[in-house]
């Protein structure tokens, strides 16, 4: 099934595929062909062939600068790049340990790793409620860095994960929710 879409931060049109996830459609040949992980994100784009969803929105920022969503300054940007990074090595792997444990009958999740899971992210919550004393968004204004955390934060609330000892990550999440682009976030999550 093909879709068109308009990617809203930029408004730029793409088609979109739509996989069977829990059917394994991306571990088909023909998927791993345009991304040998078998996960998705994938971006074809003429001139580029780009996976792993960090890397399609840096690419996306370069291709089309307006509006920005990355700093220009190398420092700045290299902190953005920390913020994704830590986003995709911390927060994620805790995020996606609970959904993996909830989709299972309830006679089989481990309750065990449900705590563990939360428990890491409870620890890591306050480094993002420290960064966001300040600031609405992680770099000061909205971009990729926030992008990052946005389909995260909403599968935190699928989950159970509460967030309401944080102040300005609960603010932060909400101002997220509160984007148009956070329709397709909802698509993607099968809302």
């Amino acid at each position: 099934m093909r879709t068109r879409i308009v990617l809203k931060e930029k408004n730029l049109p793409f088609d979109r595929i739509l996989l069977d996830l829990p059917n394994k459609e991306q571990k088909q040949e023909w998927y791993l062909a345009l991304n040998p992980y078998g996960k998705v994100p994938v971006l074809v784009e003429e001139g580029a062939w780009v996976y792993e969803s960090a890397l399609c929105n840096e690419y996306l920022e370069e291709k089309y600068p307006t509006p920005a969503l990355a700093p220009v300054d190398a420092g700045a940007k290299a902190q953005m790049r920390l913020w994704v990074e830590w986003c995709n090595s911390q927060f994620v792997p805790a995020v996606i340990g609970l959904i993996y444990e909830n989709r299972k009958p309830a006679a089989e999740r481990s309750q065990e790793k449900i705590e563990q899971n939360k428990a890491k992210l409870n620890a890591l919550l306050p480094r993002l409620e420290t960064q966001l004393q300040s600031r609405d968004y992680l770099m000061g204004d909205y971009g990729v860095a926030d992008i990052a955390f946005t389909p995260f934060l909403a599968l935190c609330d699928r989950v159970g994960v509460d967030l309401s000892a944080f102040s300005q990550v609960a603010r932060w999440a909400a101002r997220l929710k509160n984007k148009e682009s956070f329709e397709e976030v909802k698509i993607g999550l099968g809302a």
